[in-house]
């Protein structure tokens, strides 16, 4: 059989699937035009008034299908397009473990860094009174995590304390605010053994490779027991005071150890921790509290910006607002006078001024140290992991830049509701929620308050 024999065949083997084919597409065809002609006669007769309801066919909606919600075009999406929701959930998903699981792995070290050696290579400066619980908690913690810790002294009694702990990398460090370096640019007298540690290599014991330390952190502390009261029963004195530990001392801290913040490249941290409560609410009868906490929240954002500008900035400045902290029943200890007894060393007219009101406020105060009993802080360890947290280095995000640290940090019960109450509850309701009164029920005695000696024996 010649080839064209072969292709006459093949054409007519073709010609039956070509028939059905043709046809099946005129039979669709005559189907639409006779839909399409249906539905006009349909709605022609619908538009006919004169016929009867029960013969005339109703008329079609223009709108049949309701509308889709969102949720509805999202699904019906989803369902025509599976190939780029599974490549966009893919990198959702990717991305978030990536950022989540990072900080978790690297954010949350809750350690100091170590030597090649295996040495503790972290210096941490607290900057305290050895006195008060709250600084030796902190060291001890600190201690315990592997940094070295230097507990500023300015007495053989306190340097007595630090040395009691028994703890190796506890150390105390002298510090004569009194005395300052012929330039401001050069180191501190009191911290040339600090600089020797950061600036030359040290070996722990004999036979380990030497290494070199660095300053990681410096963490003030100011004393968290003030004087309460109006302010015209505080002698002069106490403002004295007030002024020079809690507020001059800690920024003369600030600029001794400036240069060797600023003397090496690696990340460091400047940590201001102070009493919140008091200030949050403006709360009256305790001026030398609320006096201290401004004035440290305005020196650091002041510090901040300051050291923001430097060309590594490589220098941060986090605020942590207490709250009420519970420290432990190691660091726990009595109050030195029942509150409210200091009244009775008042004037007659001052106890007729702000007698009740003040005994009023004490019963209401809401710190731990101050108010009722039944008050109680948070664990230390928030305290400890706040530390921490402000101490780490910033962390880089998923494009590699670095990101921004936490500037305030709010650590103890109360700290963070006591300041959105402050800043956006009307002064008066705060006042009515603490339970102050306007007016003095006292006022309308004699000035002599001869009347009301009797109510003050109870005292």
């Amino acid at each position: 059989m010649t080839s064209d024999d072969q292709f006459f065949f093949d054409y007519l083997s073709s010609i039956p699937h070509d028939v059905r084919r043709y046809s099946l597409e005129v039979a669709d065809s005559i189907d639409r035009q006779v839909d399409h002609a249906a539905s006009l006669i349909k709605d022609a007769i619908a538009q006919q008034a004169w016929l009867p309801p029960a013969v005339r066919p109703s008329r079609p909606s223009q709108h049949m299908r309701t509308p889709q919600g969102l949720t509805d075009r999202v699904q019906n999406w989803v369902l025509r397009n599976r190939a780029w929701t599974a490549a966009i959930l893919a990198f959702v998903g990717t991305g978030v473990v990536m950022y989540y699981g990072g900080n978790k792995l690297h954010g949350k070290r809750r350690k100091a860094k170590r030597a090649g050696n295996g040495g503790r290579k972290e210096i941490v400066v607290v900057a305290g009174s050895p006195h008060e619980p709250m600084t030796r908690a902190i060291a001890m913690d600190m201690e315990r995590r592997g940094y070295i810790v230097y507990v500023t002294v300015s007495s053989a009694e306190e340097e007595y304390i630090v040395q009691s702990e028994n703890r190796v990398d506890i150390k105390p460090l002298w510090l004569d605010l009194t005395t300052s370096s012929p330039l401001p640019s050069e180191v501190h007298p009191s911290l040339n053994g600090l600089r020797s540690l950061i600036t030359q290599p040290q070996s722990p014991t004999a036979g380990v490779p030497p290494h070199t330390c660095q300053l990681s952190g410096l963490i003030i502390v100011p004393s968290t027991n003030y004087s309460a009261g109006p302010i015209a029963t505080i002698p002069p004195s106490s403002w004295a005071d007030t002024v020079n530990t809690r507020i001059l001392s800690p920024i003369l801290t600030v600029q001794a150890f400036l240069p060797l913040l600023t003397l090496r490249s690696n990340s460091k941290t400047v940590v201001f921790a102070y009493p919140s409560i008091s200030s949050s609410l403006s709360a009256p009868f305790a001026g030398p509290e609320v006096a201290t906490s401004r004035a440290m929240s305005g020196f650091a954002a002041s510090l901040r910006q300051e050291l923001s500008l430097l060309e590594q900035g490589n220098v941060d400045v986090v605020e942590l607002r207490l709250g009420n902290i519970d420290l432990g029943p190691t660091y726990r200890h009595g109050q030195s006078q029942v509150a409210g007894t200091e009244v009775l060393a008042w004037s007659t007219q001052q106890r007729a001024l702000y007698g009740s009101q003040y005994l009023s406020s004490v019963e209401q105060r809401p710190v731990a140290s101050a108010g009722p009993s039944a008050i109680r802080g948070s664990p230390a360890r928030n305290l400890h992991y706040a530390l921490l947290d402000a101490l780490e280095p910033r962390t880089r995000g998923i494009f590699g830049q670095k990101t921004s640290k936490k500037t305030v940090m709010y650590v103890g019960r109360g700290a963070r509701s006591y300041s959105l109450i402050g800043n956006w509850v009307p002064s008066g309701l705060v006042a009515l929620m603490m339970g102050y009164r306007s007016g003095s029920p006292m006022g309308s005695h004699s000035p002599s308050g001869s009347s009301s000696e009797t109510s003050w024996e109870r005292v």
